[in-house]
């Protein structure tokens, strides 16, 4: 891989994702009491979930960019917006699992 690939590829994934990331920090502005740790999880989570809906929207529905990049967004939004309720049931479930897994596989004293 030469160095015009190595840039070409670059672009071509930091043009892909702008859309996502100015997105998830538009929607930043609407939440101003949030920590650095939950913004930068709340970031990375709608412009991940952003990225990856617009690319199944065009490749179920073959519309243009610009359109599947707005119907993502709005993904995203409720992405952003769920991802405190997921990551509080996530270790909600984390942090049972140990003792669900006892309680199924070793034997109850009496």
């Amino acid at each position: 891989m030469d160095f015009r690939t190595f840039v070409d590829a670059s672009a071509d994934l930091i043009g892909s994702i702008s859309p996502s990331l100015i997105g998830s920090a538009a929607a930043q502005a609407w939440k101003p009491h949030l920590s650095w740790r939950q913004r930068f999880v709340q970031w990375a989570v709608g412009s991940v979930v952003s990225y990856y809906a617009t690319l199944a929207i065009v490749a179920v529905t073959h519309w243009s960019g610009f359109v599947a990049q707005s119907i993502a967004f709005g993904i995203a939004l409720l992405a952003f917006d769920a991802t405190p309720r997921v990551l509080r049931a996530a270790t909600d479930a984390l942090a049972s699992l140990p003792g669900r897994l006892a309680d199924r596989f070793l034997p109850k004293k009496d």
